[in-house]
Order: structure tokens, then sequence, then C-alpha cells
């Protein structure tokens, strides 16, 4: 998440924060941020769209990675290979410091350390747990 807002602050872009089909929900439909983080339209400057008005959104193409552009139907499975291929693109293109001609980048990959402390720091800063999941991170902090 920090590497992609990083981006975004960088490219004057807006940061759309999508966990739909996420492993920890059974609901694939659901925006696993908004169940887990309080709502937010903005981080240090970035606008963020990151509540279930996903599910409304046609993100336009031409999309990055290109794997992207493929019809749906072909786009179902995503092989372990590919996944890589795509994070060591998303890296390239972060570490350039300037931007692509796609309308939407796709960063659908752990890029772990794909960025600066200072945005990871921003993103700590900015994000917070919902009240129910903060209330059970401090009663196990308290009971351990």
């Amino acid at each position: 998440l920090a590497a992609a807002w990083s981006y975004a602050k960088r490219t004057n872009r807006t940061l759309a924060i999508d966990w739909r089909g996420s492993c920890y929900l059974d609901q694939p439909f659901v925006n696993a941020f908004s169940v887990f983080f309080e709502p937010i339209q903005d981080i240090a400057g970035v606008r963020v769209i990151c509540d279930d008005q996903i599910n409304k959104f046609s993100f336009p193409g031409p999309f990055f990675p290109r794997w992207w552009n493929k019809p749906s139907i072909d786009s179902i499975f995503r092989p372990d290979e590919q996944i890589f291929r795509e994070r060591d693109e998303l890296r390239q293109l972060f570490e350039r410091q300037g931007d692509c001609d796609a309308n939407t980048v796709v960063c659908d990959a752990c890029l772990m350390w794909g960025c600066d402390e200072d945005a990871e720091r921003q993103i700590f800063r900015s994000v917070r747990p919902r009240s129910e999941i903060q209330r059970r991170i401090d009663a196990i902090y308290r009971d351990q």
C-alpha cells in the first residue's frame, strides 16, 4: 500500500484501494480494506477510494502491467510466474520516478520494501483499524 501511495502521490493519481477477493473474507465483492480499516478520503494529499463504491467503478484502460488488458475471461487464472513478472514490472516503474501512459496502474503484487520509510510512516499515520478491531488488538496487547 505504501509503494502504491508513493507512486500515486508522485504522479498525481487517485489511489483506489481495491482489496476485493481477499483471502481474509468469504465475501468476494466486499472490499477488505473497508472491513478492517476506518474510511479515509485522503492520505497526505492523495485522493483515496477505499470503500464499497469500488464495485461501481469501471477502471479505464489501458492498464499497466499489460497483462490486465486481456479480456476478463482470459484473466481468470494468473499463474505465479505472471504475478512475479508483474511485481518486477511494478518495481521498475516505481523506481524510475516517472509515470507511464496507462490510465490505470494495477498494483496487485506484494511490493514489500518497495518504498522508503517515509511512505510507510505516512500510511501508518493515516490508516486506522476499525474500533472493534482496535479493541481486539488492545486486548491481545494487554493480555500478552
